[in-house]
């Protein structure tokens, strides 16, 4: 939205173990092989989760359901990435699971993005926190009934045993840098599968699928930009960031129209707002497609 909010009260800062935490840095080495790859990528984002889920069952905030989602979307990714050597039946159990935590989370999540609008428009939103209590609480049950904290320590000796690797898979034993040209290459092919995001805009007018590959190449970036120059890396980062945050505007527009509050944009503004950022989106993703494969 193109609306500011307003600032939030200022209070003393919660203790580190009830604030939600962004996505841990992580840090590779070409000399690693890629199990070693798949060990500490997978640690570090199960560390994340786990933390997230833990502040969210404590607090019920709004950083930490969307601070969780992100943590369970990155180990989609990740997984999604390595599946070709995994076993299918670790495979599908995790990859369900990590679909299970964004699902309870996301009427939560999508809840606090319309009163966030609401609020930054002037509109009273009481009744609507007052919901969000119930909401925190269904969901809360959820997470426990389902034992979403086990299973995420139970994913994380999983991928520290090594049981998860199928028969066959030696180039894992090999360094890391044969196994992720291969990965972004795929996310880049994805990507495009569609044709450009013009075309997307001017046929089905479904970006959204553009919008998740894109952030599945933003993920795998992130995942790996230690083992690249920065130099090399930070085009791709930075177009995809714009691109990825456009595209979210868009989004925002299209959300604001379908439940009615399009008012909040300002009169007439809709539209060329749209269009504004319709036409920004697509010259990135053409900038994006330009750019050098660093990676092979």
């Amino acid at each position: 939205m193109t609306v500011q909010l307003r600032p939030a009260n200022k209070a003393a800062p919660a203790p580190a173990e009830l604030q939600a935490r962004k996505p841990t840095r992580i840090r590779l080495d070409p000399s690693m092989t890629g199990s070693d790859m798949v060990s500490v990528i997978a640690g570090e984002n199960i560390a994340d989760l786990r933390h997230n889920l833990q502040v969210f069952m404590i607090t019920g905030s709004g950083v930490s359901v969307h601070k969780s989602r992100v943590s369970a979307r990155r180990l989609r990714v990740f997984l999604k990435g390595i599946n070709v050597f995994m076993l299918p039946e670790r495979y599908k159990p995790l990859a369900m699971n990590l679909k299970l935590v964004m699902t309870i989370l996301h009427p939560l999540r999508q809840h606090d993005v319309v009163t966030n609008w609401l609020h930054a428009g002037g509109v009273e939103t009481r009744d609507r926190r007052h919901d969000r209590a119930a909401m925190v609480c269904d969901a809360q049950a959820q997470v426990s009934d389902a034992g979403m904290i086990g299973l995420v320590d139970e994913f994380a000796k999983l991928m520290q045993t090594g049981g998860w690797r199928r028969r066959g898979t030696e180039v894992l034993d090999q360094p890391c840098l044969c196994i992720v040209p291969g990965i972004i290459d795929q996310s880049v092919q994805n990507l495009h599968r569609a044709g450009g995001l013009d075309q997307v805009f001017e046929t089905t007018g479904d970006y959204h699928g553009f919008r998740k590959d894109l952030k599945r190449l933003r993920y795998w970036f992130e995942f790996s930009r230690s083992l690249f120059a920065k130099k090399d890396i930070a085009p791709w980062r930075k177009t995809a960031k714009f691109l990825q945050s456009t595209l979210g505007a868009v989004n925002d527009l299209d959300e604001a129209r379908m439940t009615g509050h399009d008012r909040l944009v300002g009169v007439g503004a809709w539209g060329p707002r749209r269009s504004a950022s319709v036409d920004l989106a697509v010259s990135l993703s053409d900038t994006l497609n330009l750019l050098p494969k660093f990676w092979r």
